[in-house]
Parts: structure tokens; sequence; C-alpha cells
């Protein structure tokens, strides 16, 4: 198993990190969540060798990197420039950048930052905007049975998020669209952790699930796409979520690919690991040229 480091950056920070092959490319994987820690993505450290590295790091806030002292200090674009952070700390040239999830937010908003450092984009179950994020929770409770829509809305009505009743609906709802062919709990998902003041911060303050009013509430990066020069490759799974942004996203940049795995959902990682990763180790020996 790789070992944890520590990595410092500009301003005081710092970031875990676990990081395996040689380079001069780097795989530069972000866990999004937001607020989850890499360990759910450890398969992708199965892609490093003799000329790429793969470096899994968590985010301000999560695991023991370094913690902001302000739940506003939780933005997108305030992670965007930790990555860049991260990446002139590990001397990286050749950055090729992974988002996932939430992830895929902060890649996005990279891109539009700082392009001039990017090889490549890799964008997996992700979406554009706090409205597509919305739109997503809209039709994953209008595909849920009445008798959980109602319950639903009188605990809400009632503002009983942190109640083990709202959670446990809330998982039923989401449940097809994040981990339909999930079967079983791997070693890398117990491994994983979230940060509670993290996730609260940016995706619901008032622990509404439904309602993203977090600091990502105004965020859209679709603004962004025609922008986008570098190759792309958009990974989503057939019934996750974020499908219908994915597909939009991926006719939207001009140099974007994309792969829908047909058996997954949102953690399409732990669903199909065998198809995900194949699909981004071609992606990768193209745009590094093997």
């Amino acid at each position: 198993m790789a070992k944890v480091r520590r990595v410092r950056a500009s301003r005081g920070r710092w970031f875990e990190y676990v990081s395996q092959g040689k380079g001069p490319a780097t795989l530069l994987v972000h866990p999004g969540g937001p607020g989850l820690t890499y360990h759910y993505l450890r398969a992708i450290l199965r892609l490093a060798n003799a000329h790429l590295r793969v470096i899994l790091f968590n985010p301000r806030g999560v695991g023991h990197s370094w913690r902001p002292s302000s739940p506003r200090e939780y933005t997108i674009s305030a992670m965007a420039e930790d990555v860049e952070a991260v990446r002139k700390a590990l001397h990286i040239r050749e950055l090729h950048l992974l988002g996932y999830s939430a992830g895929g937010f902060v890649a996005l908003e990279y891109a539009h930052r700082y392009e001039s450092r990017l090889t490549s984009l890799i964008l997996c179950a992700t979406a554009g905007s706090a409205e597509e994020i919305r739109q997503a929770n809209r039709m994953a409770s209008a595909l849920a049975p009445p008798a959980w829509r109602a319950r639903i809305r009188e605990l809400t009505k009632a503002k009983a998020f942190a109640t083990d009743e709202y959670q446990r609906l809330v998982e039923k709802i989401f449940g097809p669209f994040q981990t339909r062919f999930f079967r079983g709990t791997s070693r890398d998902w117990k491994a994983t952790k979230l940060s509670p003041d993290v996730y609260r911060a940016m995706m619901t303050r008032s622990g509404d699930e439904f309602a993203v009013d977090g600091t990502i509430a105004r965020w859209d990066g679709r603004r962004y796409y025609s922008r986008i020069e570098v190759p792309t490759l958009v990974v989503v799974g057939r019934y996750d979520f974020f499908l219908n942004s994915s597909v939009e996203m991926s006719e939207r940049i001009e140099p974007a690919h994309l792969r829908v795995l047909q058996h997954s959902s949102h953690r399409m990682i732990l669903e199909q690991p065998k198809e995900f990763l194949g699909t981004v180790r071609e992606f990768l020996e193209d745009v590094t040229g093997g």
C-alpha cells in the first residue's frame, strides 16, 4: 500500500497524499464528495507505471489536510487554487487532472483558471453547475415512491434533517442513482471518511439534502465549456443522476470524448472498476503517447 505523505504548499497549507509511479506525466486525482477522503479511489493507483505518476490527495478540511478557520473558505474556487498549490509543491510539469463527482467541479474551475498548466482533463460522474445538481435531486425525488416523497416533505417541513429516518429515506431515494450495482462494502469504501464540516459548508448548510444551499449554491462551470481546449474525457455511469449533465458536458467541450459505463451508477469505480480503469488508461495512453 502506498505510503501516506504530506506536502507543504504556499500560505501555510498542507495536504495529505499518496503517490505511485515515476512520471514525467502525473495524474492528480481530486476525490470530491465534497468532503470525502481519497480512499475510495485507491484503485486508480494501479494505473501508475515508469512513465506515469498517480497522486491522490485529500482536499482542504478532509482527513488530516490543512483546515481553514472559516466554513466560508470551503469553495470551489479556493479548492482549484489548492490544486495549483499542490501542483507547484510537487513539481508537476505534465498535469493530467481527474475530478470525481464534486472533484469534477474543482477540475472544471481549475481548467478555467489554469488551463496553461493542464495537459488533459478527466471528468468522472460529475456535473457542470449547482443548478444541475438540483435538477438531479428533483429527478431522483420524482422517481421515488409517493409515500417516500410525502414523508420527506413532512420531515423537511419539520426540519428534521438530523433524524435517522430522514437520512435513511435520503439513502433509499438516491440509492438507485448512487450505488445501484454496488454489492457489499469494499475495503476502499470502508476506509473512506466524510468530513461533515466540508460537506455541510459546501452542499447543505441547512441539512436539506435536496436544497444545495452551501457555498456552491451559485457555482456554474458550464460557461467554461467552450474555452476548454485540452483533451478531455467524460466518464459516467448509465444510471448516474448526472448522466444528462455529463452528456451535455461532452457535447459542449469540443475536445471531449464520452464513455458511459452501462452497469454503473454514481460509484462506477466500485461498480465496474475494470471498465473504469481501462477507460482512463486508454485515454491517458492516447494523450501521453503510451
